[in-house]
């Protein structure tokens, strides 16, 4: 079974409906909600176990959630898309027949020139994905705290606080299996987001992470033999993926 993540800030409302439709799925045990918004308490929700937390301590706290999942089957979703059950079904098959990489729907790959970023999707393999949706095993979690640290002099900056989580997840995975993840071709629902943060300010929003790509990247190379000239081949899908 799977543990579902999902972090709150100004959609309590959508947070219910993810979780109810989680529920409704059959294949979600256990549902963590951490809510970083310290002027509003959220109250019970069906099966789900809420964090209320005085301070908002930012994007990492996906990972600290995951930290206490039951399941080792964990589903770290944002706050702004619904997954009907049938694309649930096609990403858990994916995750229980290769459980070693991430698995997820939105991709993203470096451009040749470093930046940030080209998108991935349909049925291919991904050097990065987005943690708008993605299923992974709970043990990465303390892996990802296990790394986040050494790019500290790049996050300081970042807008909101952990903004690029996606970026160095993807990565400390990559450095522990030398392989790269999978993004697949099912459908999400978009839920209202008028506030999403790659919409608040874009130009900044792809220069933070175009740094911390970059110092990613780096760090691979200096850890891990995996062979990268295959990510400068992955081709760029004529569709764009929604999000960051």
């Amino acid at each position: 079974m799977i543990t579902g993540v999902v972090l709150n800030w100004t959609r309590p409302e959508n947070v219910r409906q993810i979780v109810s439709s989680w529920e409704s799925t059959g294949l979600v045990s256990e549902a963590l909600v951490w809510n970083n918004n310290p002027q509003v308490v959220l109250k019970e929700m069906r099966r789900a176990t809420i964090v209320n937390v005085n301070q908002d301590r930012g994007l990492y706290t996906r990972f600290a959630a995951m930290c206490l999942a039951s399941n080792d089957c964990v589903l770290i979703q944002d706050d702004d898309l619904e997954i009907p059950k049938v694309a649930l079904e096609k990403l858990y098959a994916a995750y229980r027949a290769d459980p070693e990489i991430l698995h997820g729907v939105f991709g993203r790959a470096p451009k040749k020139d470093g930046s940030y970023a080209r998108t991935v999707c349909g049925d291919a393999e991904a050097p990065i994905v987005l943690t708008r949706v993605l299923l992974a095993q709970r043990m990465y979690a303390s892996r990802f705290f296990a790394v986040a640290a050494k790019f500290q002099p790049v996050q300081c900056q970042a807008q909101p606080s952990g903004n690029g989580e996606d970026i160095i997840f993807s990565y400390a995975v990559r450095e522990r299996t030398r392989r790269l993840h999978r993004v697949h071709a099912v459908s999400i629902r978009e839920l209202p987001a008028r506030d999403a943060i790659h919409r608040r300010n874009w130009q900044n929003h792809v220069f933070h992470r175009t740094r911390l790509l970059r110092a990613c990247e780096a760090w691979l190379k200096e850890n891990s033999d995996e062979d990268r000239s295959r990510v400068l081949h992955l081709q760029t899908p004529k569709a764009t993926g929604a999000g960051d």
